[in-house]
């Protein structure tokens, strides 16, 4: 069963129609056929275009469609600036537009999910050592220029979300314990840990990496890019590390970035709170990261 939040995919006659216009519009080679994406689970429906000469990924952007423009001036900005493999994006619909679509070059490789889940010894290492240094990279406090800033209020909401996931009953969980915890901890987000650009729900489905070589090969879903704390995606790596049980990665992915981040990634009260809340919502859907939650409480998780 699709998720509430998740999108049918459009018709292809009218999906393929709508991609060969914006093509079409913007002087680049229209496609002949459209095959959709092998994981269909997401709340942006995102098809490969075959062309004569090459590959697009066409993304039907219903979440967060008045960001289109935003996304593509971003996302070409910080590749033109950076080594980082994000795709070109090409053009995008305009308001008016029958679907809101984003057309990008198309890279190769395979969700970080799934490579990571064949990850074992050097080839672990290999992948956390190229995830840190596209995260290293990204974070650098030149690129915060990119975007405007206009204050966020993230904190408060993670915060508020956590609270609501507590009142739920939870039987396993030492609710008090995890409150006075994030509520020890809150004052200290305030200031950012390492300020830098940050995107939106970050996870591993964000990443394409090569199932072979083990290293990034691209960053993907740039609609939502601001100013923020980038310990907090550091600390979403290391829980997904933990639950994958993949902690052997976690020094090499550490020291990596802490080689060549301008701000090193440390144990700080952000880094607490952030990994705190993120577990406690990771709990309803596996509850094996109670063993995480009382690591936490314990003092003992770095």
């Amino acid at each position: 069963m699709r998720a509430p939040n998740r999108s049918p995919l459009p018709d292809l006659a009218l999906l393929l129609e709508e991609t060969n216009r914006l093509l079409a519009a913007n002087g680049l080679p229209t496609c002949h056929t459209l095959a959709p994406v092998s994981d269909g689970d997401t709340a942006n429906p995102v098809v490969v275009g075959h062309a004569s000469e090459r590959k697009y990924v066409v993304k039907v952007t219903r979440r967060h469609s008045e960001t289109l423009d935003h996304q593509l001036e971003v996302a070409n900005a910080l590749r033109d600036a950076t080594d980082l493999p994000i795709p070109t994006h090409y053009c995008c619909a305009r308001k008016g537009d029958l679907l809101p679509l984003m057309v990008m070059e198309w890279l190769p490789g395979e969700q970080l999910r799934t490579v990571l889940a064949t990850a074992h010894g050097q080839d672990l290492k290999e992948l956390c050592n190229s995830l840190a240094t596209c995260l290293a990279t990204f974070h650098d406090p030149v690129h915060l220029a990119v975007v405007p800033d206009t204050g966020s209020e993230f904190a408060e909401w993670l915060y508020a979300r956590t609270m609501k996931a507590l009142q739920r009953g939870t039987a396993e969980l030492d609710i008090e314990a995890i409150r006075r915890y994030v509520d020890a901890r809150l004052p200290a987000l305030t200031v950012t840990a390492i300020p830098s650009l940050v995107k939106a729900d970050q996870d591993l489905r964000d990443f394409l990496a090569d199932p072979e070589a083990y290293r990034i090969t691209g960053m993907l879903d740039w609609e939502r890019v601001t100013r923020g704390d980038g310990i907090f995606a550091i600390t979403l790596i290391y829980l997904r590390l933990w639950l994958n049980r993949k902690l052997d990665g976690w020094p090499d992915f550490c020291a990596t970035y802490n080689g060549l981040a301008m701000k090193p990634a440390e144990q700080c009260p952000q880094a607490e709170f952030y990994l705190m809340c993120r577990a406690v919502l990771a709990y309803r859907f596996n509850d094996g990261v109670a063993g995480l939650i009382d690591q936490l409480l314990q003092g003992s998780a770095p």
